[in-house]
């Protein structure tokens, strides 16, 4: 027998400027019906639900997620608890799940075809028909959900539910830095955002010895870049007139009064990992990073970028994108975790459930780092 529940909702896709004067009017927090879990699904009592990024684009209907259909429960970073089971108890069983484990969430599910490359590779983030929990069906910022038993990881012993609900972005970061971008110890990285991918990857940077420096606007100079340093970064506020190739080839000091970036070489750095989505962060990049440097793009775009090609070219430099994460990535985030990397209560802020849009508002505002609901 199905249940009602309330859940947050995502409506209207009327494109919202930023800056505008209701930034969630797309959203509100409704009634619905929660049918009980099918074949192959669980029912789960969600603790704690992250706002992502990706959340705050569908909410503002920009153009890169006009493909999410409305209405939708959003939300597919979190934590939870299993309350039941499907009929088919024994598909649980066969992945070490009971009632009662506390979970974190696998979004994205492929075909499973095995002529997908992706899902052939245990990659299902690379498969061209996946689905993604909160975006193609209803996801955790709700009373309860049903989850496929597949989706479902348990949450490594010692692990709180809060840090369970960063799992998922934390494993977006691990595919980059441990995947894509190979940091080594002594190298000059550039984080280009301060969102929480953005700080995400600038810790696990630093973790991997390299020397960090993260960017943001002028509106994130007392909130997140003020985080930044206080983490031992380096901010750079950057704007039209003063980009991020014009600082470093001017001289950027770290910490310690040291020259970041390779004096010789103009300033630039070793590695630039684009975690803002702003178009124009993306089209210079390369003026930033040393020849045979690395670009890695984490961040998805609204617009098309305007990008120099022949110069990146020339420049021996490579360039690769990071989408989602998988099973791997999420064990390695939770042993990160565990190790405390990454420091979950400096970075997060709690909101009750109730004022879910409040939490969409400041999250999308960009008054807090990472907006976490507490279930």
């Amino acid at each position: 027998m199905s249940q009602t529940i309330n859940a947050l909702r995502l409506h209207s896709s009327n494109p919202i400027k930023p800056g505008a004067e209701d930034l969630t009017a797309n959203l509100a927090v409704e009634s619905v019906e929660l049918p009980d879990p099918g074949v192959g699904e669980v029912l789960v009592q969600p603790l704690y639900v992250g706002i992502c990024g990706s959340d705050n684009s569908a909410s503002l209907a920009k153009p890169n997620f006009d493909w999410v259909e409305r209405p939708r429960t959003i939300g597919h970073e979190c934590s939870g608890r299993i309350v039941a089971f499907g009929p088919d108890t024994e598909n649980a069983v066969s992945h070490n799940l009971k009632v009662g484990d506390e979970i974190c969430i696998v979004p994205m599910r492929g075909c499973g075809d095995d002529r997908c490359r992706g899902c052939r590779r245990g990659r299902p983030n690379y498969c061209r028909k996946k689905k993604i929990f909160g975006f193609h069906r209803d996801g955790a910022m709700a009373e309860k959900m049903v989850v496929n038993v597949e989706r479902c990881m348990p949450l490594r012993h010692g692990l709180t539910p809060l840090q369970g609900a960063v799992v998922e972005p934390l494993s977006v970061a691990v595919q980059g830095i441990h995947r894509k971008c190979n940091i080594q110890p002594g190298m000059d990285v550039v984080v280009s955002g301060c969102g929480i991918i953005g700080m995400m990857t600038a810790e696990l940077a630093k973790a991997a010895g390299a020397r960090v420096a993260v960017t943001g606007l002028e509106n994130d100079r007392n909130v997140r870049l003020k985080l930044a340093e206080e983490r031992g970064f380096i901010p750079i506020v950057v704007s039209a007139d003063q980009p991020l190739h014009t600082q470093l080839k001017n001289g950027i000091e770290d910490l310690n009064g040291v020259r970041f970036g390779d004096e010789y070489e103009d300033g630039t750095v070793d590695t630039l990992i684009e975690c803002s989505g702003a178009p124009p962060a993306l089209g210079s990049a390369g003026l930033s990073v040393q020849l045979e440097g690395t670009i890695c793009v984490i961040a998805t775009f609204g617009s098309d970028v305007t990008f120099q090609a022949t110069a990146f070219v020339r420049s021996g430099q490579t360039m690769t994108g990071v989408m989602g994460s998988n099973r791997e990535d999420f064990e390695n985030a939770q042993t990160l975790l565990a190790r405390g990397v990454f420091p979950v209560d400096v970075y997060s802020k709690e909101y009750a459930f109730e004022n879910a849009i409040q939490a969409m508002h400041d999250s999308i505002s960009a008054q807090t780092t990472k907006a976490i609901l507490k279930v």
